[in-house]
């Protein structure tokens, strides 16, 4: 798949998330990174969510690239893996 397609298919999966995040609606805070690692931080008054989207498959090395981000206690660290029929499943990785 043309690497222009990839990007479009991932900006689509990150709105995808945050309309799943936000469903009852103000109930997270929502940005979108631009870090590399995490694609979206959903922060509530005593949680944070650090979130990567990945297409198709959670690969070893998003798996590597989550775990070696150190952040505080209170941020959970989540994988969602977007599939081709559009639903998605989470793995959280342990801090």
């Amino acid at each position: 798949m043309p690497e222009e397609a990839i990007k479009k298919r991932t900006r689509r999966a990150i709105r995808a998330a945050m309309e799943d995040l936000n469903n009852p609606p103000g109930s997270w805070d929502l940005t979108i990174l631009d870090n590399h690692v995490f694609h979206l931080e959903a922060v509530r008054p005593r949680e944070i969510r650090k979130i990567r989207i990945v297409l198709d498959k959670i690969t070893a090395r998003d798996v590597e690239l989550v775990k070696e981000r150190e952040l505080p206690e209170v941020c959970t660290k989540e994988i969602w893996c977007r599939s081709v029929s559009g639903g998605f499943s989470i793995k959280k990785i342990p801090n």
